[in-house]
C-alpha cells in the first residue's frame, strides 16, 4: 500500500463520532418491537449547525504507529474539514462536501481532487456518500435498516440488532450485501457497529465509549476504528474538547503537488 493510502485511510478513520438527544429506553424494552427500536434510534438526529472537536490520535497503518492531533469541524450537511497536524505542523487536510472530497498531504506532497469513489477503493465498500460518511461520523446509522430484515434482542444492559441474512451471506456471499451487526446502549447510543464483506472478507469495527454530555447532546470520548483485511489498520481517538462555534476551515491544494493516482 502506498503511503499517500495510510493518510488516505487516516483521514476517513479520523472522522468518527456520535451525536444526539437521548431518551431513557423504558424498562419493556425486551418487548419492544424492532420497527419501534429502530425509529428510536433514528430520532436522534443532530442539533447542531456548527461542530468542531478537537483530537489526539493514537494509530497504527500498515504496521507503522502513528500519533497525531486532529480537528474535525462540521456544518451541518453542507461540509467536513479535516485537519492533522504533528508538532503543531500541518500534515495533511481535507474538505469534504456533497460534490465530493479534495485532500493533501505533505509528506509526499500528493493531493486528491474527487468523488466518494475514493473512499468506497480504499475500504472496498461501496455505500460511502457525504450523507453516510456524515451518518458515521455522529454516530448515527449509516445504512438503512429495514425492520423486517433485523431482530432486536436485549442483553444484558445492551440492545442488537443482528440482520437476518448474516448467516446466509456466510456461507454465500452476494456483492453489495454485508454481515451488519450494531450494538446500543440503554439510551440508544450506537456503542458498536460490525460490518463484514464477506465475499472479500473484509471487516469494519467501530466502538463508542465514554459518553459526555455537552449541551443536549451526548458525544463520545473514544472512539476505536478497526478496517481488517490482509492486515489490521487502527485508530484510537480520545477527543478532547467540543464546541458549537463557527470555525476558520481554509483549504488550497499547494502549488507543485502532484495528484495521486494509487487507486487508479
Amino acid at each position: 500500500m502506498k503511503k499517500i493510502n495510510s493518510y488516505g485511510l487516516l483521514i476517513f478513520l479520523f472522522v468518527f463520532t456520535a451525536c444526539g438527544s437521548v431518551k431513557e429506553i423504558g424498562a419493556n424494552t425486551e418487548n419492544m418491537k424492532t420497527s419501534t427500536f429502530i425509529q428510536n434510534v433514528e430520532a436522534l438526529k443532530p442539533q447542531f449547525v456548527h461542530l468542531s472537536i478537537q483530537s489526539k490520535i493514537n494509530a497504527e497503518i500498515d504496521g507503522n504507529p502513528v500519533g497525531l492531533n486532529g480537528k474535525i469541524y462540521i456544518r451541518n450537511g453542507q461540509k467536513i474539514w479535516i485537519n492533522v497536524s504533528k508538532f503543531g505542523i500541518n500534515a495533511a487536510r481535507a474538505e469534504i462536501t456533497p460534490s465530493g472530497l479534495k485532500a493533501y498531504e505533505k509528506v509526499n506532497r500528493t493531493f486528491i481532487d474527487g468523488d466518494f469513489s475514493y473512499f468506497n477503493q480504499l475500504l472496498k465498500a461501496n455505500f460511502i456518500t457525504y450523507d453516510k460518511l456524515q451518518n458515521l461520523l455522529l454516530g448515527r446509522l449509516f445504512l438503512e435498516l429495514k425492520p423486517n430484515d433485523f431482530q432486536l434482542n436485549a442483553e444484558k444492559g445492551s440492545y442488537v440488532l443482528t440482520y437476518n441474512d448474516n448467516e446466509k451471506l456466510e456461507q454465500k456471499p452476494k456483492n453489495g450485501k454485508y454481515i451488519q451487526i450494531y450494538t446500543f446502549d440503554n439510551q440508544f447510543r450506537l456503542t458498536k457497529a460490525y460490518l463484514k464483506d464477506p465475499k472479500s472478507g473484509k471487516e469494519l469495527e467501530i466502538s463508542y465509549s465514554k459518553w459526555t454530555t455537552v449541551g443536549i447532546q451526548y458525544f463520545p470520548k473514544n472512539v476505536k476504528v478497526l478496517v481488517k483485511d490482509k492486515k489490521t489498520q487502527k485508530v484510537e481517538l480520545e477527543y478532547n474538547n467540543f464546541t458549537f462555534d463557527e470555525s476558520s476551515t481554509p483549504f488550497s491544494i499547494p502549488s507543485g503537488y502532484k495528484p495521486n493516482t494509487s487507486l487508479k
